[in-house]
């Protein structure tokens, strides 16, 4: 988004940047105004925000997503916490042996002894303790422009787009 907040100008930067027409909106065809398109350019936003505040702590958005659900779920599977993620068991298996390696989070064996839980380390509860103010700074970066109301009335639309499973 471009510093005047319109979100149907996109920043120019190179040779663009010196071109006149290249300071005029790009237009987005049938897309312009749609939630899915309109959902996307705000997570682009958003992740790279996030990104930016956590990389001075060690974590990834999907590392700290991984650990959060680990500790909120003390035992989940492993296969339940990646559906929770939206990533299949194959691309949150390495996530989690970064949080095991770095002592962030333990492998335990599960009920059945068969299967494994995951549970969040005291290490890993003061990582996201320390991480949490980081997290409510980004909150209030990205929606500096809503009002309370509006702010709520998003999460609560997002809620109904996306339940919690």
């Amino acid at each position: 988004m471009d510093p005047a907040g319109d979100p149907a100008r996109e920043p120019r930067t190179g040779s663009d940047a010196a071109d006149p027409a290249a300071a005029a909106p790009i237009g987005h065809g049938p897309l312009a105004g749609t939630v899915s398109y309109g959902l996307k350019r705000a997570y682009r936003r958003m992740i790279r925000d996030l990104e930016a505040a956590l990389l001075p702590h060690g974590f990834t958005p999907p590392l700290l997503a991984a650990l959060s659900i680990a500790a909120a779920n003390p035992g989940i599977a492993p296969s339940r916490l990646a559906e929770a993620m939206g990533h299949g068991r194959s691309r949150a298996a390495p996530l989690l042996d970064l949080l095991a390696a770095k002592g962030l989070l333990e492998r335990r064996p599960g009920p059945d002894r068969r299967s494994l839980g995951l549970w969040a380390t005291p290490a890993g509860a003061a990582a996201l303790a320390t991480l949490r103010p980081v997290l409510l700074a980004h909150e209030r970066r990205i929606t500096a422009g809503l009002s309370p109301a509006q702010t709520q009335g998003l999460a609560d639309t997002l809620e109904a787009l996306a339940p919690e499973g």
